[in-house]
């Protein structure tokens, strides 16, 4: 029996295929849930945090809206205290944890090539690497003139037939799921076989707290449904699954006589040492080809020449460079765009030199474990079924505002030497959905939540199973490392499970029967539309934004005139009132509210881009006619083979500088 507070997803909804995927990407479907307010969602307080945090709260969790790099942590990772005297150690180690990394590779449906010189030799990725375009070539051609470690990064993305699944066809909407099903997101991989097994997915189940029996054993949850009634779920076995964020919370809101400081939480770590992942992203803008919002989001490759702590850099930790096919579409483009000149007369010259002719590299450092970093019960803001939410108090560390500062520095560099003409960098980024080392395992009940097995120290029947577990961050996505940890926590209790002690079933609260519960789509809202002054308003401020080209008006009285501002608006709805904002001012007045009010103005910007961009005559224009599918076949002889990029890492000096930096 799994309990999910969130509901079963149908892929059709998905906007990766639909008109207004950018559009949506800032509301509805936002991986922010203070942005996307879905009534699965719960709110979190970030009023003393750095970073905002992003999650999904459905079947399959964050592997619905994560891009789905795969990456291992490194064998270094697990012993940064013995190494580098940094952090602590975990009690595993990678060739304990390699086996399950394997299976799990298996399980999902990884993508990639085998032979990485930064892991131990092991089972390589069951499946052909993903196409590598002309611009990832590009870089790649940079790092292998400085000598630097590059690699075909590992996706969780089929790139062939794989397990009854269509592979990856580029449509570069990973972020929104995946309409192909080519992503390996949970729903898929794990919980549907799960269900046709006999299994019960209760969803629209959100658990108020863990319960507890005389003896101090977990004897299972008191959740709440969508309408407000509280029911009992009995279990031998209690599992936690609810990320980093979510986990700690319901820890500490199943405080009892027993625990009075939170379920658990002898130790007092219960939701500290919170790792987040600062990251920082640099976008740069090619010549050549364009279309480079066809791809993969995932990454294309990845770069750890700088992943393992070096003292004489000045910070802790190491740091890892994820390159992606694409920044977005024309709606991002346009607002790149009119950020920097607000429009005008050279706005088309230079939104064609941009559209699809960009790259992102993300950069993210290894965040050191803080004991200030934490999750706590919000003392005032609650879910929509009056359960406290959390609230995070994060500061980004100076080893990490050191460590990407650094990393940006390099990174930038390389893209100019790449043969970028512009390069614009974001630093720190200010999001993840990396949420790490809040209920840390360790072998000392003293110093630690959970044992090697992710089982309680405390509760013997209480497990864990998310990115709570985590002792160090490491520079890598987490995901595999989670995964891989959870199956290994999974095989054993299968075989201890027997032998382990058996709570009386049962609870003091009246239990009614489980009930398969369900929470269904949300219903659109009425159209909104724009008539009248505001129509009027909203014509001319668009015009003066992106003015005419060649036969084409003015994108405001388009957007007007097609109807496609009222459907953007629709799409939007949360941007009526900052929209309102912005057609209350003259037009010519428009471009002071880029300072006095940006969110009147990003509001006003997004939806004249959103609506003009999707007029089929504009398409026609530009040549973007929406994410399409292009499936295409791994190549058997990559052009990354045949000039040799890899030469200088495969001769073996390289392994000995990463070996002689480890000793």
């Amino acid at each position: 029996m799994a309990l999910e507070q969130g509901r079963w997803f149908d892929r059709a909804e998905y906007r990766g295929d639909k008109w207004d995927w950018e559009l949506s990407s800032g509301g509805a479907w936002s991986p922010v849930p203070n942005v996307r307010q879905a009534d699965a969602d719960y709110p979190i307080d970030l009023d003393e945090s750095d970073i905002t945090v992003m999650n999904c709260n459905a079947v399959g969790g964050g592997t619905i809206l994560y891009n789905a790099i795969w990456p291992r942590l490194l064998p270094a990772n697990f012993r940064t205290k013995s190494l580098f005297g940094i952090a602590d150690d975990w009690p595993i180690t990678y060739d304990e944890l390699r086996p399950f990394y394997e299976e799990t590779d298996r399980q999902f449906g990884v993508s990639g090539l085998e032979g990485n010189p930064a892991y131990p030799a092991g089972a390589g990725p069951p499946l052909p690497a993903l196409p590598f375009n002309e611009g990832a070539m590009c870089v790649a051609r940079a790092l292998h003139r400085r000598g630097w470690h590059w690699w075909v990064d590992t996706n969780a993305i089929i790139s062939t037939p794989y397990d009854g699944r269509h592979p990856c066809v580029q449509r570069g909407t990973c972020m929104q799921g995946c309409n192909e099903g080519a992503k390996s997101s949970a729903d898929l991989t794990h919980w549907r076989p799960f269900r046709a097994k006999g299994g019960i997915v209760l969803t629209g189940a959100r658990v108020r707290r863990i319960t507890l029996d005389e003896a101090g054993l977990a004897n299972g949850a008191v959740w709440v449904d969508q309408n407000g009634g509280e029911h009992f779920q009995s279990a031998d076995v209690v599992l936690l699954a609810a990320n980093g964020v979510g986990t700690p919370r319901l820890l500490l809101n199943s405080a009892s006589r027993l625990f009075p400081q939170g379920l658990a939480n002898g130790s007092g770590l219960v939701g500290r040492r919170l790792m987040l992942h600062p990251v920082a992203t640099i976008v740069a803008t090619f010549g050549g080809q364009g279309e480079r919002w066809q791809g993969q989001n995932g990454s294309t490759l990845q770069c750890l020449e700088h992943a393992l702590h070096d003292a004489s850099r000045g910070f802790a930790g190491g740091a890892k460079w994820s390159l992606h096919s694409t920044e977005g579409g024309p709606v991002m483009t346009s607002l790149t765009v009119l950020n920097r000149q607000c429009g005008g007369a050279n706005y088309h010259d230079e939104f064609d030199r941009r559209l699809g002719r960009s790259l992102l590299m993300s950069i993210m450092c290894e965040d050191m474990p803080d004991p200030d970093n934490r999750v706590m019960l919000s003392p005032d803001l609650t879910d929509s079924s009056g359960i406290p939410a959390p609230k995070i108090i994060y500061k980004t560390s100076e080893d990490s505002r050191r460590n990407l500062d650094w990393n940006v520095e390099q990174a930038a560099k390389l893209f100019r030497d790449a043969g970028a003409w512009d390069v614009q960098i974001s630093n720190p980024g200010g999001y993840n959905a990396h949420l790490m080392g809040t209920a840390r395992m360790g072998d000392d009940p003293r110093t630690s939540v959970v044992d090697r097995w992710c089982m309680s120290h405390e509760v013997p029947n209480l497990g864990i199973l998310d990115g709570s577990l985590f002792v160090t961050s490491g520079p890598v996505n987490p995901t595999s490392t989670i995964a891989a940890l959870s199956l290994r926590a999974a095989d054993h209790l299968a075989k201890t499970f027997a032998t382990m002690p058996r709570p009386r079933r049962g609870s003091p609260e009246t239990a009614p029967r489980s009930i398969e519960a369900t929470i269904s789509a949300p219903t659109k809202s009425a159209p909104t539309g724009l008539e009248g002054r505001n129509a009027a308003k909203f014509a001319a401020i668009g015009d003066l934004l992106i003015p005419p080209v060649d036969a084409l008006p003015g994108a405001g009285t388009l957007a007007i005139a097609s109807g496609w501002a009222s459907r953007a608006l629709d799409a939007r709805p949360d941007l009526r009132a900052p929209l309102e904002r912005a057609l209350d001012r003259d037009p010519e007045d428009f471009a002071h509210l880029l300072s006095n009010d940006p969110e009147a103005w990003s509001a006003m910007a997004t939806l004249v881009a959103a609506a003009y961009y999707a007029h089929p005559d504009v398409q026609d224009r530009t040549g973007y006619f929406g994410q399409l599918p292009r499936p295409q076949t791994p190549d058997r002889y990559p052009a990354y083979i045949d000039e040799g990029l890899f030469d200088h890492l495969l001769d073996g000096e390289w392994k000995r500088r990463w070996q002689d930096h480890l000793n």
